[in-house]
């Protein structure tokens, strides 16, 4: 395979020069964003042949699923039913779920909300015990929509304690254990306000501990075994054809992600978590279970009813092609590379950023995905500046058979330049998103470097250079 020919365009974006992060979605399109924090309603545009951009009509106030400016819009324009979840910032995380998934089927010109129907809980909830909700994931199969919903159900023991009057003053709860006789709490120095001046202190974050008993916290029997466990967690599966979906199945197992996507055949679910599983049905009704190898980056966008995935290896980067049917297969192993900055997939097939040398030791690309409370799961990628010697640009139509090359050559790049890479895959067309910081100079250890943290010191930011390139794909 003769690597692929990149040509420098300036797209002529109009009013929608704000917009970034390239974002494969599925269809043969790529879409960016406009992203102005948490409490704004996230703006989207698509193009289906990288040069003419329109926007995406949403639901009103739709929200990104998960909070920060390079994640992902959680959109699935794969087929003729297209599918976006986010999330209402005004709706309390413990309310039901079901406004949070939303379907058009005149690709956004209209929106219909879907609407999860929840079991009723067989009895109500112990005092302090709070449950909270959250879709991971939803996508169409034709006109049936799968939508998977994660319910967790925890102690706020936090709560519990202030009541019992067992907070110390001025202290935080950051974790607790078992112990013989009840639980060990550990506690940290709140905070300070903001405003608030704080002096150092090598003590300032010294833990404190302290032992309760059963009897001083005055459990009942389900309070103590939600403290005992931390989280009793089920994932539910709900499908149909909409707007009201039953569900079809429920686990008992925590995950902190679900990514899926579907094909004429069947349907595929991969969870990541305590429980690592691919999940496939081929109706939406009834699932079956398989076992998940190692998984650390998925291919944004998916790949119109593949799911590619990437894990290292001892001696490389190590490429999954995962279908129905199919399972999980090895497609590739690219040797010397040990980790990616950017990494898609979509009709025009698989293309990744790896890293070899210094820069794939020096940062992660792979960033892990972080949870935090109110049902709410954070994912952020990798996309940091490295050098263009180091950068190498990989691509497959099917993934068996790839074809590299050096990111310098790719975009004529000065190879010691520090350069980051964004990637999508479009219909027939590949994009790269080309942000050039320059030369990184060299000090020797004897090289004095004054500080002035002043306004008015000799300093000033150094804006990145922004480049698009596209290579077509036959």
């Amino acid at each position: 395979m003769s690597p692929l020919i990149w040509t420098e365009f300036r797209p002529d974006l109009g009013k929608f020069d704000e917009f970034q992060h390239f974002e494969s979605a599925g269809g043969g399109r790529v879409l960016q964003s406009l992203y102005r924090g948490p409490e704004v309603p996230i703006r989207l545009i698509m193009t289906a042949n990288g040069v003419e951009w329109s926007e995406l009509p949403l639901p009103d106030g739709f929200h990104v699923a998960d909070l920060g400016s390079d994640a992902g819009a959680s959109i699935d324009l794969a087929g003729d039913r297209w599918v976006a979840f986010g999330w209402d910032v005004t709706r309390d995380p413990h309310e039901n779920v079901g406004r949070e998934v939303w379907f058009s089927d005149d690709q956004g010109s209209s929106w219909t909300e879907v609407n999860v129907e929840t079991p009723q809980r067989s009895e109500p909830l112990p005092p302090y015990a709070i449950e909270e909700s959250a879709v991971l994931e939803a996508l169409a199969w034709g006109s049936c929509l799968v939508v998977v919903v994660r319910t967790s159900t925890r102690l706020d023991l936090e709560a519990l304690l202030a009541d019992r009057g067992l907070m110390p003053t001025g202290k935080l709860l950051n974790f607790w254990e078992p112990s013989r006789h009840g639980f060990t709490l550990t506690f940290i120095e709140e905070f300070p306000s903001e405003g608030e001046s704080v002096r150092p202190s090598r003590g300032r974050w010294r833990q404190h501990k302290q032992d309760v008993s059963h009897e001083d916290l005055g459990l009942s029997i389900r309070q103590q075994e939600l403290l005992q466990k931390r989280r009793d967690t089920v994932v539910r599966i709900y499908a149909g054809d909409g707007p009201s979906l039953p569900m079809t199945a429920e686990y008992e197992r925590w995950v902190y992600k679900i990514t899926g996507t579907a094909s004429a055949e069947g349907i595929v679910l991969a969870t990541q978590g305590e429980w690592q599983a691919l999940l496939t049905s081929a109706d939406g009704l009834a699932w079956d279970e398989d076992p998940l190898d190692s998984v650390e980056l998925w291919g944004d966008g998916g790949g119109d009813g593949a799911l590619w995935a990437a894990a290292r290896t001892r001696k490389g980067m190590r490429f999954d092609r995962i279908r129905y049917q199919d399972g999980q297969v090895p497609v590739a192993l690219k040797e010397g590379v040990k980790n990616l900055s950017s990494f898609a997939a979509g009709q025009a097939g698989v293309v990744a950023a790896g890293l070899t040398g210094r820069s794939a030791r020096r940062e992660p690309g792979l960033m892990q995905t972080r949870v935090r409370t109110a049902g709410r799961t954070y994912t952020h990628s990798g996309h940091g500046d490295y050098r263009a010697d180091e950068l190498w640009l990989g691509w497959s139509r099917d993934g068996d058979a790839w074809t590299w090359q050096p990111a310098s050559e790719a975009f004529g790049v000065d190879p010691r330049r520090r350069i980051s890479v964004r990637l999508a895959v479009g219909k027939d067309f590949l994009l790269a998103e080309v942000s050039d910081f320059g030369m990184m100079w060299k000090i020797t250890r004897d090289t004095y470097i004054p500080f002035d943290p002043s306004p008015t010191a000799d300093g000033h930011a150094v804006a990145a250079r922004r480049r698009w390139f596209m290579a077509r794909v036959g």
